[in-house]
């Protein structure tokens, strides 16, 4: 258990150190640092006897672990927390690119899912806890199809750009694609929280 402890939290410092953004690694290209963060998960791995899915598991626990702690304390809401065991739930350590795993977040999401259903973004903040984006979209008399559509239509622009400037292979675009068409897939679905 000890050893196991010590994994998750040597792990956590190298992803916080390797995918954090650190001057440690300013200048590297955003393939340099995934490669360099998988570089360190396999020695980790390797040192202790567990493959990297058993220490990006551990990591996972520990992170997970410390949302509860501070949805108890009252640190975070419960809608905050839900969200990032999420993100923590869908995500590997690695993930890659910098500049371009932001675009995968909620909020730019949300904002093209505004756009599609002619609110601004305080509206549909207004309009979403206790509704799903898909029910929303129904409401408004407007195609589900094409709403996951819209989300997904800005991000991939811009990797078709990046695939054009030789900053990502063809390959990763489409990785990345793919994982985007199963995240928006489940903001869809999701039902947000009413509010108390």
């Amino acid at each position: 258990m000890r050893t196991n402890r010590y994994v998750a939290a040597a792990a956590t410092g190298a992803v916080a150190l390797l995918i954090g953004g650190g001057a440690a690694f300013a200048g590297q290209s955003p393939e340099d640092k995934g490669a360099r963060c998988e570089a360190r998960l396999a020695t980790i791995a390797e040192r202790h006897g567990m493959t990297v899915a058993q220490v990006e598991t551990r990591v996972k626990e520990r992170l997970t672990a410390r949302i509860d702690a501070a949805l108890r304390s009252g640190g975070i809401t419960a809608e905050r927390a839900a969200m990032l065991k999420e993100r923590i739930a869908e995500g590997s350590l690695c993930r890659g690119a910098q500049a371009l795993k932001a675009k995968h977040r909620r909020y730019p999401l949300l904002a093209a899912a505004a756009e599609f259903l002619g609110l601004d973004r305080a509206e549909l903040r207004a309009a979403l806890p206790g509704t799903s984006l898909s029910a929303l979209a129904e409401r408004r008399e407007k195609s589900v199809a094409g709403l996951k559509a819209a989300m997904i239509a800005p991000v991939q622009a811009k990797l078709a750009k990046a695939v054009g400037g030789r900053r990502i292979s063809q390959e990763r675009a489409d990785t990345l694609l793919d994982r985007l068409g199963d995240r928006v897939e489940r903001i869809v679905a999701r039902v947000f929280p009413a509010r108390s």
